[in-house]
């Protein structure tokens, strides 16, 4: 496949070492030699086809053990200090460029999932909520693959893992691969994420440590416990030498995100002077985002060292989730009041800042009560045979997923309409929108409500695989050629998803809502004081009494006992086999002492055969042959789709060292990202039939993978033991972006449709960059008192479109700038430590981003969240040898996220208005960490 010339890599692996639990301020040890402890390589080491092994001797350049190696032993340096020169020696003797923060610096940062640590690495960006970090994009992409040890993992029939599935506490190490090599399991168009957990080899004989903490979480008002436990040890035997380790994490969260807004759509009513049009969105909400998150998970792993070069291990991971939504709102509409009065336009336009409407639809809300639930299990065995010039790494995995979710809605209403009070943007900061409700009704009265509807959904996702990977590497001996390596892998996967819905609308039979069978109280609210919302919490049913009485509610809405039935026509299953071989050249010119040039040039072949099982929903035709029965009655047809293609995946990279502390890095590759199973599914579902158009939802069995060919190039600078400064800009050239887009159809059974599905999107591109500076203030001349203080600071400016596809009768749309991607993101690091005492503020601001661009009504609504900045404060003090206490502090300026609407009508006019202003929660921790 044409490779065109490229320029530059900086992709970065960015290596991230959790949180230490075990790792000491001042007196943290020099990281052991491979020579004395075999000790794994644990940053900087390529995971993937070739990765280092558990227990592999070797010292690689790049590693925290060649970075040991190079500190020498004349020079003792601990803690956060000793964790930025280790990371800076990594970046600099990488094949590639990598980014990394060690176990003692990242055991310093108030994190608690490794996204919340990657939000504060040169071009990663997140979006937050329910008291994380939880969407991450590497360089504005979502699509990267995640790695387990070099494996793929997944949960379930997605793709990937969420990154803040993986507690801080609980891993050795986080690499982010911005661009790969051969050698690595192709990832998505982002690169790949690889998580790598802790082996007993790493450590020098025996050790226990672990940390315990309490979380308060602010908004909930609740306190939390958390803590992890780790148990490892070596010993020589008859057989040779054998190591074991357990680790176990648990992590537990209760959380509350409060919002106001105004709806998503703008209405234009004749209510003004003269019937004149007022522009406003027609509905204003509260809705509180409410649950209590737990993440257990263990890992384990034996490695048996029976002769020199040769070692054999086993690995096993259990990772759950568990999450207890109780989703909470009140709907309050504004359109067919009986009057409306006390207009207020917003000045020199004709859209609302405030008014009176005079017995509007009555009011309704929701009480949700959701339970998710996800175990993640993978084994694997494998070793490694080092013969002298020639290496042989084999492992064999196996991984199942399923996640299970059952959600209850409780829907109610106000038994009559109200007089309401609205202001769709009030003054000061934030704004947003505010109601209150005229001479009442009390909303802590059950005779207010009415029970309007339940809604009973199920859904259960399953995933499992087969994969092994062989990988060789052979030493040439040659200085220009030193290095040779060939690897492949095979890959099984299946996937299934099922899912079964139903609801009853109960509006009409006007039951009180004391009279079914849930407990009642005042929901959560969450607001800080000086929010100006009037109302703040409202009756809502509990949690509990929701789940524990489900039958009696399904029975009150006239379904039958048990679970809904699965709907087909959602549901799927599918096959993917995926065989990859690789092999690359690694290449050096020119002195070790003088100008010298060194890199790798590789490439990857992946053949992807799939197979997608769905079902097609038909109108049954009349048994006389008269034509479709009068009232719909449909049936359904199995369909499958089989899929099959090949991916040239070239790299090639550069590094020009000028001198020991100066280097440029350049290089190219290629990547791609396969679309997820649920996006392949053929079947379509439609919606009921009722007024107008029925809309349908589906997948799309003609996508393709996404595709992007990737330029980059990087200048370093190491101005000290622990300072460095560098500048990177980078290209992605996309092809085959997927969105989903709705299209007007025809369709021969149910006539005319309106169906929302993926399509691969026209051409886009990402450009950027990056530019990162850190030392502590240990500079000549300087006051000895400012040796103990450093700081880090870095800023990523994204340039990131997009088209849209061809579906539209050849009325494409031009490139639109990517959702979700943030022009700027800075991050601004300030620490001290001394005398067994850290302290480390971390500042985070994130730039404006496009959330949504939708058409409605011949009208274009475009969304933007607005800048938002966080502070995080993290402490600790070294209480004895081996007793940290710590204490935690996120998101202290507690500013909300905001998001601001603007709507284009066919008429010019472009109302714009606050749409949502979302509080997010706050959260103290203390506790302490230990290590025997």
């Amino acid at each position: 496949m044409p490779f065109k010339a490229m320029v530059l890599c900086s992709t970065a692996a960015l290596t991230m070492f959790a949180q230490d639990a075990m790792a000491q301020t001042t007196s943290a040890p020099a990281a052991p030699t491979p020579a004395t402890t075999g000790a794994t390589p644990a940053a900087g080491a390529t995971p993937g086809d070739s990765a280092t092994m558990p227990g592999d001797s070797t010292v690689r350049p790049g590693t925290v053990a060649a970075a040991a190696a190079e500190d020498g032993d004349t020079i003792v340096v601990t803690g956060l200090r000793r964790s930025l020169q280790s990371a800076q020696t990594i970046k600099r003797n990488s094949d590639i460029i990598v980014d990394s923060v060690v176990a003692e610096d990242i055991g310093k940062l108030p994190d608690r999932t490794v996204s919340d640590t990657a939000a504060r690495i040169v071009g990663v960006q997140v979006e937050r909520g329910g008291g994380e970090a939880s969407r991450v994009l590497v360089r504005g992409l979502p699509d990267f693959t995640t790695t387990y040890n070099g494996r793929e993992i997944f949960t379930a029939e997605a793709r990937s893992v969420a990154l803040q599935d993986f507690p801080a506490g609980a891993i050795a190490a986080l690499e982010v691969f911005k661009t790969t090599t051969a050698n690595l399991v192709e990832g998505g168009l982002a690169g790949e994420v690889n998580v790598r957990s802790r082996k007993p080899f790493d450590f020098n004989g025996f050790e226990i440590g672990g940390s315990a903490w309490a979380q308060y979480s602010k908004r909930a008002d609740r306190v939390t416990p958390n803590g992890n436990l780790l148990v490892t040890d070596r010993w020589e035997t008859g057989i040779g030498e054998v190591g074991a380790l357990l680790n176990v994490s648990y992590q537990q969260l209760r959380y509350l995100d409060s919002t106001r807004s105004n709806t998503d759509f703008v209405a234009n009513p004749g209510i003004g002077p003269n019937n004149s049009q007022v522009l406003f969105p027609d509905i204003q909400r509260l809705t509180y985002g409410e649950g209590n998150r737990r993440r257990p998970s263990i890992n384990g792993a034996l490695q048996w060292r029976p002769a020199d070069g040769l070692e054999l291990y086993a690995e096993g991971l259990w990772q759950g989730f568990r999450n207890q939504v109780q989703d909470h709102e009140l709907s309050v509409p504004l359109y067919d009041a009986a009057s409306y009065q006390n207009i207020v336009l917003q000045p020199g336009t004709n859209t609302l800042q405030s008014l009176t409407a005079v017995n509007p639809r009555r009011p309704e809300g929701f009480q949700g009560a959701t339970s998710q639930k996800t175990d993640t299990f993978q084994y694997a065995v494998g070793g490694s045979y080092d013969a002298g010039p020639l290496k042989i790494t084999a492992d064999v995995a196996r991984t199942r997923s399923k996640f299970t979710n059952s959600i209850y809605s409780f829907d109610t209403a106000f038994a009559a309409p109200v007089t309401v009070n609205v202001n769709t943007n009030v003054g000061g900061s934030p704004g947003g929108p505010n109601f209150t409700f005229v001479n009442g009704p009390d909303v802590f009265d059950p005779a207010t409500y009415i029970f309007r509807g339940f809604f009973d959904r199920r859904q259960i996702a399953k995933g499992d695989d087969w994969q092994a990977r062989l990988d060789l590497s052979y030493e040439t001996g040659l200085d220009w050629l030193p290095k040779l390596e060939v690897g492949g892998r095979y890959v099984d996967r299946n996937s299934a998803f099922i899912e079964g819905s139903r609801y009853a609308d109960l509006q009409n039979n006007r039951t009180p809502l004391g009279a079914v069978p849930v407990d009642l109280h005042a929901g959560s609210s969450g607001f800080p004081g000086s929010d100006p919302t009037t109302i703040e919490s409202f009756l809502t049913p509990t949690y509990g009494s929701l789940r524990s009485n489900v039958e009696q509610l399904r029975a009150l809405s006239g379904f039958t006992p048990g679970d809904p039935a699965a709907d087909p026509s959602i549901s799927f299953s599918g096959n993917e086999r995926s065989y990859a071989g690789y092999g690359q050249l690694r290449y050096a010119f020119g002195s070790e002492d003088g100008l010298r040039l060194d890199g790798v040039i590789g490439v990857r072949v992946v053949q992807t055969k799939l197979g997608i099982n769905g079902t097609l929903r038909l109108r049954q035709p009349d048994p006389d042959g008269a034509g479709p029965l009068p009232v719909p009655a449909d049936v359904f047809q199995p369909i499958s789709v089989d899929k099959k293609y090949t991916d040239w995946l070239p790299n090639i990279s550069a590094r020009l060292r000028f001198t020991d502390q100066l280097q440029l890095r350049l290089s190219g590759t290629e990547t791609r990202t396969r679309p997820s199973f649920g996006q392949y599914n053929p079947g379509l579902a439609i919606d009921p039939p009722g007024v107008g158009v029925r809309n349908a939802n589906g997948g799309n069995p003609d996508l393709n993978p996404l595709k992007s060919r990737n330029y980059d190039v990087s200048l370093e600078y190491y101005f000290s033991r622990a300072g460095s400064v560098s500048v990177a800009a980078f290209r992605r050239d996309l092809k085959g972006f997927i969105q989903n887009y709705t299209v007007a159809v025809n369709d021969p059974d149910f006539g005319p449709l309106n169906v929302n599905r993926p399509y691969n999107s026209g051409k886009g591109r990402i450009d950027g960059v990056e530019a990162q500076v850190t030392s502590f203030f240990d500079f000549a001349g300087l006051p000895t008192w400012l040796n103990s203080f450093g700081t880090s600071a870095n800023i990523t400016y994204l340039k990131a479109k997009t088209g849209s596809p061809d579906v539209f009768g050849g009325t494409a749309v031009a490139q639109q700038p990517l959702l979700g991607v943030s022009k700027w993101t800075y991050n601004l690091n300030g620490f001290y430590e001394k005398d067994g005492a850290s302290i480390r503020l971390s500042y985070n601001l994130r730039g404006k981003y496009p959330s949504i661009r939708r058409q409605d009504d011949g009208r274009l609504y475009t969304e933007s969240v607005l800048p938002i900045s966080r502070l995080d404060l993290s402490m600790s003090y070294d209480l004895f040898k081996n007793v940290t206490l710590t204490a935690d502090i996120t998101n202290i300026l507690a500013k909300p996220l905001r998001i601001r609407e603007q709507a284009v009508f066919a008429t010019g006019e472009t109302p714009s208005f606050t749409r949502l202003v979302r509080y997010e929660e706050s959260i103290y921790s203390a506790g302490v960490r230990f290590r025997f």
